[in-house]
């Protein structure tokens, strides 16, 4: 079981490190070091950085790194050392230090449920999520919050009156149907990987009862990830769909920023898997495989209404 903790932990770390596009020299170099489970190196590196350059935002963020990456690599101790850092540092919310501000909360609220159970860790995150005001840190500690609980709870409607494509219906409506859903954006690559498996899956379990939705956000942007006023984000939300998801045309795109926030979706894509009765039954903020995906769905199929 150790063995398999570990291994996890370590295929953890190396998606982790395949993402942060905008990140720094310094950033890129950490990463890579917790990819391969050296938190050692990556010390070093930061200390080194420190030394020449002081306390500064690529700083931070390379520490905020350090914690996620000494927690998933079982070293509390040192992951509540990094987080009390971040804390020293980082007094209010800044957009230059989102990053490392949330991966402070992040890992704090995971320190808690190892030491005091999971309710003490979600009251710490409920507090910290009524306080943020970035919809981008809202959702990152909402998806933590919703890591420890959202399972086994009835799912969150959306607000159904902006959409594209087919008419999307609630989730009442859909009782004696599992949903699945897959929380996107029009600009994520990650997204499109999965277009194919997404239209496999909706061939092979229609018949069954399956029902697929397709909910987004306003990013403020639109075509080459020039900002965009929400009707412009729309048709690019809309050509997006039809372009590069073919095949899905009957997955209804809802378009709803605080449904999104709810389930937590700051890293795209996400997936929520809903049973007969309305309640959720696996929630995934990360890629998955159409094999683990046909499992999912196929117990949830199996159950009774």
């Amino acid at each position: 079981m150790k063995q398999k903790t570990f291994l996890a932990s370590l295929l953890a770390l190396a998606l982790l490190s395949l993402t942060a596009n905008a990140a720094g020299e310094l950033v890129r170099l950490v990463r890579n070091k917790l990819s391969a489970g050296d938190l050692a190196s990556g010390v070093q590196a930061v200390e080194d950085y420190k030394r020449q350059h002081g306390v500064d935002t690529e700083y931070l963020d390379a520490v905020g790194w350090l914690a996620r990456g000494a927690e998933m690599l079982n070293q509390p101790d040192a992951a509540a050392e990094y987080v009390a850092e971040l804390r020293r540092e980082i007094r209010e919310e800044k957009s230059e230090l989102l990053a490392p501000l949330g991966a402070a909360i992040e890992v704090e609220g995971k320190l808690r449920a190892r030491r005091e159970g999971r309710g003490s860790a979600i009251s710490f995150l409920e507090i910290e999520f009524s306080k943020a005001k970035n919809l981008s840190l809202k959702s990152r500690i909402r998806k933590n919050i919703n890591l420890l609980s959202l399972e086994g709870q009835s799912a969150p409607e959306f607000n159904l009156n902006d959409f594209v494509g087919a008419k999307p219906s609630s989730f009442a409506a859909l009782k004696g149907k599992p949903v699945l859903l897959f929380l996107w954006a029009h600009w994520c690559g990650d997204c499109r990987a999965q277009a194919g498996s997404l239209v496999r899956l909706v061939e092979k379990y229609r018949a069954q009862g399956l029902v697929v939705m397709a909910p987004t956000r306003y990013y403020g942007s639109g075509a080459d990830g020039k900002a965009a006023n929400p009707a412009e984000e729309k048709a690019h939300v809309e050509k997006v769909w039809k372009e590069m998801y073919p095949g899905l045309e009957s997955v209804p795109v809802v378009i709803d920023t605080e449904g999104m926030i709810r389930y937590g979706v700051s890293a795209t894509p996400t997936f929520a898997l809903i049973d007969r009765k309305g309640v959720v039954r696996f929630y995934s903020p990360t890629r998955m495989s159409e094999a683990e995906l046909s499992r999912r769905i196929e117990a949830a199929l199996a159950e009774t209404p």
